[in-house]
């Protein structure tokens, strides 16, 4: 299982799940290490790839079950790797990917094209 973390998992690491998909052909999953559960992103700005996701709150179990997890910058990867370090080995970061949120769609799909491109990179 591959897990792409965020702090609110409401933009950018449900956008790497899905578009993970999109590039290698095999579902993804997203977390937010201080999510509210249930959240959505605003429907004003939400990428059509986020239709219908609703945020989860990362758990232990997550980092349990996960082969890979990847984090949306290098500070959250840090954190994770500090507060478990028994998932350190597992625990990577994506060159960091600036926050939209609240910036309109262009940030947007500025985001979702930064996460293209490093997934395309690690092919």
């Amino acid at each position: 299982m591959i897990l792409y973390v965020d702090y609110n998992d409401v933009c950018r690491a449900p956008l790497a799940a899905a578009m993970h998909a999109r590039v290698y052909g095999e579902h993804a999953y997203s977390a937010g290490v201080y999510a509210d559960e249930g959240a959505a992103v605003c429907d004003a700005v939400r990428p059509k790839l986020l239709d219908g996701h609703r945020s989860r709150r990362l758990s232990e179990s997550m980092l349990e079950k996960a082969d890979a997890v990847w984090c949306v910058t290098t500070a959250i990867a840090r954190h994770l790797a500090e507060e478990h370090p028994e998932y350190e080995s597992k625990i990577h970061a994506m060159e960091d990917i600036p926050d939209p949120s609240g910036m309109g769609k262009q940030a947007y799909a500025q985001c979702a094209e930064d996460i293209r491109r490093q997934l395309e990179e690690r092919r």
